[in-house]
């Protein structure tokens, strides 16, 4: 039978290879509460895939069953900002970054907390896929500095320092009587609401002229866009996270069929394993293709069993 809208509290290996499933939750004091009366307190079952996600209850159904688990947490997710004149910008995004993420403890960021990619302003802080990649590769490290670093940002990557400030100094010199906040340089390619907040950064006044601003301040500006120092005070709130980081160990499954190494004819696919992918559907594809190689490899020792059994 197909049963739909059953919790699972325990999973039991019985002694002629099958499992015994429990159905229900735990109650109060350890107790079992059950889902309805068409569910049995307990059925067997030969075979059994747990797709149960990055949840506690699927974690505790794999140790039943003799696995272990990598410490989860989340990952790919928003990081905190806390500057409210930045998130008064949310909405506003720029189709590429460099962005580098130092964390306390570690003196020289590894290759990997340096990512590019398009970086969106939200009213939380910080997103898009620049920053979801640097969650990710980050995750742990993340973890054990309770979501606090600093994250440097190049807002205009395909530049050097040394350009970016020669443009603003021929802006300097070709809008001497123009408002500074009218509209940035357009070889920066900047959005304007972001370049009012750079103007209120420095402490200018956007009716100020260009020709008024001090060659020094415009100098700041220019090595400011090349490496913004933004404090991380938190991760986006909690759920907002796309996946998590951790779950059983690869080492104990067989990726060839999904099946455990330590338990025969359990098998797994998805989140539950610890396995978590960067942007770009690699989550989606891992949940998809585990299912596809467990489904596959139950229906074909479904097969031979019936087979064995009609002979």
């Amino acid at each position: 039978p197909i049963r739909t809208g059953t919790s699972i509290r325990r999973i039991a290996k019985s002694a002629d290879g099958s499992f015994e499933i429990f159905a229900g939750r735990k109650g109060s004091g350890g107790s079992a509460e059950y889902n309805s009366k068409n569910t049995p307190p307990s059925f067997r079952a030969d075979y059994v895939l747990l797709a149960t996600g990055g949840t506690r209850q699927g974690y505790e159904l794999a140790t039943y069953l003799g696995h272990t688990i990598v410490d989860p947490v989340p990952s790919l997710f928003t990081f905190k900002i806390s500057d409210n004149e930045l998130t008064a910008l949310a909405g506003v995004s720029f189709p590429k970054v460099v962005a580098t993420l130092e964390l306390e403890g570690k003196r020289r960021p590894g290759a990997h907390l340096t990512q590019e990619g398009p970086l969106l302003i939200t009213h939380w802080g910080l997103s898009g896929p620049a920053i979801l990649r640097l969650s990710a590769w980050a995750a742990r490290d993340l973890f054990q500095t309770n979501y606090t670093g600093t994250l440097l940002v190049d807002f205009v990557p395909q530049q050097k320092a040394t350009e970016v400030c020669a443009i603003l100094g021929t802006q300097k010199q070709a809008a001497q009587k123009r408002k500074i906040g009218g509209s940035p340089p357009v070889d920066l390619n900047i959005p304007r609401r972001f370049w009012l907040y750079i103007i209120s950064h420095k402490g200018l006044n956007p009716d100020d002229t260009w020709g008024s601003i001090p060659a020094s301040r415009l100098q700041e500006i220019g090595h400011l866009l090349k490496r913004w120092p933004f404090p991380v005070s938190g991760k986006g709130v909690f759920k907002e996270e796309f996946v998590t980081a951790g779950g059983i160990p690869l080492v104990e499954i067989d990726l060839q069929s999904m099946e455990s190494r330590k338990c025969p004819n359990l098998y797994f696919a998805g989140e539950v394993l610890d396995i978590d992918g960067v942007t770009g559907g690699f989550n989606f594809q891992n949940a998809w293709t585990g299912g596809f190689l467990a489904g596959t490899s139950i229906a074909k020792a479904v097969a031979v069993m019936l087979a064995d059994g009609e002979n």
